[in-house]
This record gives C-alpha cells, structure tokens and sequence, in this order.
C-alpha cells in the first residue's frame, strides 16, 4: 500500500511527542533508510499506515466457526428459486431477450 500524502497547514492540527535519545536516534536512521528527511513526516507516515491496518481488521468480516461452517454450506448447496423469482426471471428475460 503505498503511503498517503496529507497537505499540511498553519492550521493543521498538532501531534506531539517526547521520546528518548535512543528512540530519536532509532527514528531518525528508519527514516533516512526509506529516503525521508523528516522523522515527523516518518512517524506521520508510520502512525497512517497503522491506523489503516487497524481499520482494515476492525472493518473485516469476521465469523465464528458455526457460522463459517454454515456459511460455507449455504455456497455449497444454494436453495431453490420461488415461484415469484422464476416468474421474476422469465419477464426479465423476455424483456431483454
């Protein structure tokens, strides 16, 4: 996925953060290792990126065993059309046809 860009502003709102030496140091090299100068605009990056992954999990379809397995039973074995359905069917198709 690639990384979005945001257009920042004066009005933009602010994240803050302390950190340690090393932890400064530690963000620094990760960003000058995938070609970013600022190590804002890495954390930036880094912290989109995970919020999207999350959001993609929390958005997922997500079954328990019983319904995966029912679920997969209904694929298997479709139920037959009703009579309105076919009906439906036969004047779509001679409408089309």
């Amino acid at each position: 996925m690639a990384l979005e860009r945001y257009i920042m502003t004066a009005t933009s709102p602010r994240i803050t953060a302390r950190v340690s030496i090393d932890t400064k140091e530690l963000l620094t090299k990760a960003a000058a290792l995938v070609g970013i100068s600022s190590i804002n605009s890495f954390v930036l990056n880094a912290a989109i990126e995970k919020a999207n992954k999350i959001m993609e999990n929390e958005n997922s379809l997500k079954l328990s065993e019983d319904d995966t397995l029912m679920f997969l039973d209904a694929l298997d074995e479709p139920s037959k059309a009703n009579s309105k359905l076919t009906n439906a069917f036969k004047n779509y198709s001679s409408k089309t046809l």
